[in-house]
């Protein structure tokens, strides 16, 4: 990760053929509770009363005194005590800043997170409304994650999001589930393949990064090679060295350019071609900018996922014995992690439309208001009763917001529960006596404060034989089989940035 956290996600001027970042993480979104209540400034909206401030905070675009800097590295302990603290200090709303000068809300509060999120006529997605912008004050292109603007359904909203949404939904409703578990469950083997006669690896950077990259670029129609490479650019994506870093987000704006060109030329059975013959007619920018927001919503997010739950298993011995004693389930292990653990800590922002509040505090028309997803998960209001004795499973886990309902909600949760379940489930299948390879304490949290998770996760276990090759007929069974590798890469866009990626040593 860079030092400046937003850095990663922001690159320079954006070429018209290319996207210029990769999107932030997708949002949920859902509903539950009371209603958001849209009021004028004098009036307290009876929705909130949970924790109230003792004073009113100051409007978004009032003083920068006693605002949280959301873009200072997280914590080596982690941010669930900040969450704790600001919800004492402030109540169910928070003033921050998301980069110097730059204010706005954090909500906390879960079921006014849920009704937020239901009322898109009260708070927008499409970040041109945000005052920031609106008076010159924020730039939208080089802004923080989640707060610049893109064309993709990510940032729009009403009958723009429905057309830009559309094509995506219909592409991952095309997909035989079934079909698919073979996909992933033979690229997960693949993959411990690699490692497994070792008898050491990084689960996150040798195995759960690698996976949903390498599921997704398939979804495409394109070698897996080049799934190794996106998985590779977005890693750099978030390094440290600024010019590797702003190497990647040049290399991923080729990807998805390129990408869009050689389907154009070469259309097949694949999501890509189908969002550019869709009726939605998109144009081949849009179509870019929706095959990035794919990646971007499926990829760390789903690998974190995939890390923390293997962590949790290799850290708490009631949850991996309810789990190996078949007492608890995959599917309800995840949930668990992503009520508990979740590997998006933040969701992105809206705009509100019109002056609201919140509890004491008065959202003024134009704010931005950023949904904190691990501090809702925390809110006391939610977190009651405890954990089942059985399993040692939280209360309400199935209820977590990674997902959400909505205009905005994810409209590929059931592939993202496949990728995690089926790679969680062949690493137990495949690697006998998995143990960490460090003190738990050892492992590096990632500095992001929009993801959760570690940046390694080192682990130990008896070294195993490769799988042995699926039958013709599986693999006929499988939704996209793979394609084959290209003996030297055409010479497109596509193709020139693998021979750079191959000529880098990766």
């Amino acid at each position: 990760m860079t030092t400046n956290p937003h850095h990663a996600e922001n690159g320079g001027e954006r070429p018209a053929s290319a996207p210029v970042r990769d999107p932030a993480p997708h949002d949920p979104t859902g509903s539950w509770g009371c209603p958001v209540t849209a009021a004028p400034a004098t009036q307290v909206s009876p929705a909130t009363q949970v924790s109230p401030p003792t004073q009113s905070p100051p409007a978004a675009h009032g003083s920068p005194a006693g605002r949280i800097r959301l873009y200072e590295p997280t914590p080596p302990e982690g941010r669930t005590e900040l969450w704790k603290r600001l919800r004492e200090r402030h109540g169910p709303l928070v003033p921050v800043e998301l980069e110097p000068g730059v204010r706005a809300w954090l909500l906390l509060d879960y079921r006014e997170t849920l009704t937020l999120l239901q009322q898109p006529h009260l708070f927008a997605r499409d970040t041109r409304k945000w005052r920031e912008a609106v008076e010159g004050r924020v730039d939208l292109d080089r802004t923080v994650p989640m707060m610049t603007w893109l064309p993709n359904a990510l940032y729009a909203d009403g009958a723009e999001h429905a057309r830009l949404r559309a094509p995506i939904m219909d592409g991952l409703a095309r997909i035989d589930m079934n079909a698919m578990a073979r996909t992933v469950h033979r690229i997960a083997d693949e993959l411990v393949d690699s490692f497994v006669t070792r008898g050491s690896a990084d689960l996150v950077g040798d195995y759960a990064g690698q996976l949903p990259a390498l599921v997704v670029n398939r979804l495409f129609g394109l070698p897996d090679s080049y799934g190794h490479m996106l998985n590779g650019l977005t890693a750099l994506i978030f390094h440290e060295d600024a010019q590797r870093t702003d190497e990647a987000i040049n290399g991923m704006r080729q990807y998805f350019a390129g990408l869009v060109s050689r389907k154009a030329d070469n259309p097949g059975d694949d999501l890509v071609s189908g969002m550019m013959a869709h009726p939605s007619k998109l144009t081949p920018l849009e179509v870019a900018y929706e095959a990035s927001l794919i990646v971007s919503a499926s990829h760390m997010m789903t690998a974190h996922l995939i890390g923390n739950t293997m962590r949790t298993l290799l850290t708490d011995d009631r949850i991996r014995s309810a789990h190996t004693d078949a007492r608890l389930s995959t599917h309800d292990l995840l949930d668990h992690v992503m009520w508990n653990d979740s590997p998006l800590q933040l969701l992105a922002g809206r705009i509100a439309l019109q002056d609201v509040r919140i509890g004491k505090a008065r959202i003024r028309r134009g704010d931005a208001v950023y949904l904190g997803v691990e501090g809702a998960h925390r809110d006391p209001a939610v977190r009651v009763g405890r954990p089942d004795p059985d399993t040692g499973l939280a209360s309400g886990s199935r209820a977590h917001l990674a997902f959400g309902a909505g205009p905005h909600s994810c409209p590929a949760r059931a592939m993202g529960r496949l990728v995690a379940s089926t790679g969680v489930t062949v690493l137990q299948d495949r690697l006998g006596g998995l143990r960490l390879a460090v003190d738990p304490r050892e492992l590096r949290p990632l500095a992001s404060p929009f993801l959760h998770g570690v940046r390694e996760l080192p682990v130990a276990f008896q070294p195993g034989r490769p799988s042995e090759p699926p039958a013709v007929c599986t693999q006929q069974m499988e939704q996209v089989p793979p394609v084959a590798e290209e003996d030297q890469p055409p010479e497109d866009l596509l193709g020139r940035l693998l021979n750079w990626w191959r000529g880098l040593g990766r």
